[in-house]
């Protein structure tokens, strides 16, 4: 299957585009929007069964290379986007967001090598699996925080409960990043000898917790509700990206020893 695994990967990448662009509110039209739906999840299931298969296929949860990194992520968009929109339909149009986004992370993961790294002893801790899956929760449910954002930004007036869905999400994107955060910091103690280090990575993690925290504080002025802070609370998602994805391809640090670059 390893030849077959870049073509289904880029299948999954096309699905998520195809969706995105019947998920954009433009014409609400009710049938392209459940075909977006069902186009969305068959990407998801194919993009799960590549992983699923992959994992089976090294013995050890693929989280630990640039490829992996990019297409567990990628994956953790499109499922909490699709599980988010089944239980709020208002959530539908942040799919024109969400979804591209996947099949970027989708697309991108193919540049990368797609060989085998063994876990090396650092890497045997439930505490690093843990701190990988947060982070991948985390700019999930940030991504979808950023797409309602963008939403109440844009809409001159929008579904009256958007404001409090928009502020709730973002919470959530600074509970995982904190979370994530700190089971690093308690992973480094085990593998590094040291709780925190100034890393390039955990400085600007740390800036960006502090950005979401600000943004949850500025939420809470009167003089910031709506479209305002809608558009302000959009910045530290992007220092999310960055430094999960941006900060590597400029700067050297420790997070990057294990990643194929």
């Amino acid at each position: 299957m390893p030849e077959i695994e870049p073509i289904t990967q880029a299948l999954a990448g096309v699905l998520y585009l195809a969706a995105a662009v019947l998920l954009a509110p433009i014409g609400k039209l009710r049938r392209a929007e459940r075909l977006g739906i069902w186009l969305a999840l068959a990407g998801f299931v194919l993009h799960f069964g590549l992983l699923a298969w992959r994992w089976r296929a090294l013995g050890q949860i693929p989280i630990v290379t640039r490829y992996e990194d990019l297409t567990v992520d990628a994956l953790t968009i499109a499922g909490i986007f699709l599980a988010a929109q089944w239980r709020l339909p208002l959530l539908r149009p942040a799919g024109a967001l969400a979804l591209p986004l996947a099949a970027a992370g989708t697309l991108w993961a193919l540049f990368y090598t797609r060989g085998h790294f063994p876990f090396s002893p650092a890497l045997r801790t439930n505490w690093m699996i843990i701190h990988a899956e947060l982070n991948s929760f985390a700019i999930g449910v940030g991504t979808l925080a950023a797409a309602a954002c963008l939403m109440l930004a844009l809409q001159k007036r929008g579904a009256p409960e958007l404001p409090a869905l928009a502020g709730r999400l973002t919470a959530w994107a600074f509970f995982l990043w904190a979370a994530m955060v700190a089971a690093g910091s308690y992973w480094a103690s085990l593998a590094w000898g040291r709780y925190w280090g100034w890393d390039p990575i955990e400085c600007w993690s740390l800036a960006t917790l502090m950005a979401y925290a600000f943004a949850l504080h500025l939420r809470h002025k009167p003089a910031w509700r709506g479209g305002k802070w809608a558009s302000f609370a959009l910045l530290p998602y992007a220092m999310m990206l960055f430094t999960t994805y941006g900060l590597l391809l400029i700067m050297s640090s420790i997070h990057g020893q294990y990643l194929f670059q």
